[in-house]
This record gives C-alpha cells, structure tokens and sequence, in this order.
C-alpha cells in the first residue's frame, strides 16, 4: 500500500495541524492553570473546559451541513482564522480589565463553537488527501493523531515554562499565531469542487439511520461515548494533582499533561505501522483492553515521575481505538453520506464530554482524585468488553 506521507497535500495537512495542535495545548494548561490559580475552585475551572466543549455535541450536525455545502478546506481555513481572533481576544480584554469570568466564557464557548465545525472538516480534508484504502486511511489518521498527539508531548511541556515565566495569559498569543501559520498552509491546497446538496437535511438524517443501523459503527459509537465520559475526567485530574499533590508547580502539570501527549504520539506511531496488518475492530479492541488495564494504575498516589510514567502509559492505547474507529467512520458510509455520519459519530464522542467536566470539577471538591479514577478504571473496562464483543460478532462491511 502507498505510505499516505507519499502525497505532499497530506503533509501541508498533518504540518498545519501540528502547528496549530502545538498552540492548543499550551492553551490548554495555561487557560484552565490560570482560573485555577485566580479562584481556587476546580468547579470554576471545569466550567471552563464545559464551555469550550458543550458546542461541539451541539452544533456537530449543522456544521455537517456547512462543512458539506462550503468543503472541508474553506472550513477549516476560516476556523483557524476565528480560533486565532477568539485567542488573541482573552489577554486584550484582561490588560483592559474588561475581563469578567462570564466574559472568558464567552470567548471559550466561541472557540468550542469554532471548533464544532472544524473538527470534522480536518478529518475530511484528511481524506481528501490520501487513496481511499481502508488501511491506508487508518495509517493517515493514525498519522494525523500522531502530529495531534505530539503538539500534546510539545505544547504543556512548553508552556509550563512560559507560565513560569511571562504568565498564563501571554501563552495565548503564542496559540494566535499558531492558528494564523495553519491557515496559511491551508490557503496553498488545491481547492476542490463542493457538490450541491439540496437535500442536505435528509441526508444528514439518513447519516443518523446508517450510524444506528450498521453494527459495527453502533459499537463503536457506543464505545466512543464512554471514552469520552471517562478521559476529560482523567484529563481534569492532573492539574488539580499538581496543585494537591506537588506544591501547586507549573512544571509539573506541564510535564503530566506533556506525558498525556506523549504516550498517545507513541501510540499513534505503532497504530501506524499495526493499522496494514490488523482489521480495525481488533485493532480497536487491542487499545481499548490495554488502555483499561492501565488506567487501575492511576489513582495511587505515586511520585510525578511514575505518575508521568502511567498516563503515558494509559493514553499509548488510546489511538488503537481512535484511528481506526475514524477510519470506519469515513469509510464503510456511501460517499454521499460520509459528511453527515462522522459528524454524528463526533457528537457521540463529545456528547458526554461536557457534562463529565463540569461533574468532574465537584466531584474533585468533595472526593478524593484517587476515588474519582478508581470509578474511570471502572467505565474503561466496560468499554473494553463492547470492543471485545465487536471482535467476536463482527458486523458485515
């Protein structure tokens, strides 16, 4: 099979989405980092990150519907354009003082409404780029996850530095600019000729029928949603580990959160290699059972070193389910119906994302985080045995 690194679009994409990743996940420690250290209360801090993903589950079926009617590159292309303004805004109205903690919710609910559309339009882009061969598409997603994954290695590493060092809210500018380097590769892509849909509202409800009809997309939807009730939660534990644990020290919540994306860039890199040799439920099945087997490893309370050690470890499984999951999301729909089945497929992986961040965030105010990860090792190993029982009755293609 053709290497998808072969087609130069594909690595102006995977460019533009590792730059652009590399700002978001400075964002990601220093924005929450910052309403932690202001205000004290994790609750206020889960808020944030509930405002910034409760548009997606909400708005993925519309921007279906745009990304379809505009195409994939004009989609993205303004996202990163609107992503960039939004970021800028946050450390603009603060040095003003017109700052108000509404107000930043505000903004990050504009972001996560950017980003509703964005999402899938990366992902379709994606495709656009590479031969439609199921393996083919599996190694350019897990590819893809890999640029993703390592911006998570590169980005919380950096800006624990940069939090130490210039503040958190000055990080954001390094994300503007970030979003502005991807647009410009973007804009140098061929521009592709869109279709007209004017049936664009069946279609999308014929997308939601197929999702639910369809065996296999069933089962993994079903397990996407549990993965994404479970992971914001662990993602939420660790800067309030660092904060209770190690001294409230910026490194360490920048290297924990570097350790998330660093175990998943390693993972991305082996689902790469797996992804021509392995079907796509079994390879999914594989990171799910692995990835519950390793997170029974974090709610002990360890040193931040083994601590690193075991996130990495946790989220090294995590795109054996990712990928291939896209991939069949994209693939086993009839073309007509691919834009409208996977942003139904997101919400089912964001629907729960919200409502875990805000419940997250109280649950840390009155439990203990290790009892709280103790319950996510819980739900993990139910989502493994749904991926295991896709391998034993395997859907037909």
């Amino acid at each position: 099979m053709r290497s998808p690194l072969r087609s130069p679009q594909f690595r102006r994409v995977i460019a533009a989405e590792f730059i652009s990743s590399v700002g978001t996940q400075m964002t990601t420690l220093a924005l929450p980092w910052f309403v932690l250290m202001t205000s004290g209360s994790p609750a206020r801090m889960g808020l944030v990150f509930l405002a910034q993903i409760l548009p997606v589950p909400l708005l993925s079926m519309p921007a279906g519907l745009l990304v379809a009617r505009w195409g994939a590159r004009r989609v993205t292309i303004v996202g990163d354009l609107c992503s960039a303004t939004l970021a800028a805004t946050v450390p603009v109205l603060y040095v003003a003082d017109l700052l108000p903690f509404w107000a930043l919710l505000l903004i990050v609910a504009g972001i996560g409404c950017v980003a509703s559309a964005y999402l899938s339009a990366q992902r379709m882009l994606l495709t656009e780029t590479i031969d439609l061969d199921e393996g083919v598409v599996t190694a350019g997603n897990a590819l893809f996850e890999t640029a993703t994954s390592t911006a998570r290695l590169v980005g919380p590493a950096i800006a624990g530095f940069f939090i130490a060092q210039f503040g958190a809210l000055n990080v954001l500018w390094i994300d503007a600019a970030s979003f502005v380097v991807s647009a410009a590769l973007l804009t140098g892509l061929p521009r592709r000729a869109t279709t007209p849909q004017a049936s664009s509202a069946h279609n999308m409800t014929e997308g939601v029928r197929y999702l639910l009809k369809d065996p296999v997309l069933r089962t993994m939807s079903l397990a996407a949603l549990g993965y994404g009730t479970l992971m914001p939660v662990v993602l939420l534990a660790l800067p309030v580990i660092a904060k209770s644990r190690y001294d409230a020290d910026p490194h360490a919540a920048g290297w924990l959160l570097a350790a998330w994306g660093g175990g998943t860039a390693l993972g991305t890199v082996v689902v790469a290699r797996l992804a021509r040799k392995i079907s796509p439920p079994r390879l999914a099945a594989a990171g799910g059972v692995g990835a519950a087997v390793v997170l029974w490893l974090l709610p002990w309370d360890q040193p931040v070193t083994t601590l690193m050690l075991t996130v990495a470890a946790s989220c090294m499984f995590l795109p054996g389910v990712t990928a291939p999951a896209v991939s069949l999301m994209m693939l086993r729909p009839p073309e007509h119906l691919r834009p409208h089945v996977f942003p139904v497929f997101g919400a089912a992986v964001f629907v729960a994302s919200p409502i875990a961040y805000g419940v997250a965030g109280v649950l840390f105010e009155h439990l203990s985080v290790g009892t709280v990860l103790t319950a996510v090792a819980v739900g993990a190993s139910l989502c493994a045995l749904v991926l295991l029982n896709l391998v034993r009755r395997p859907g037909r293609p």
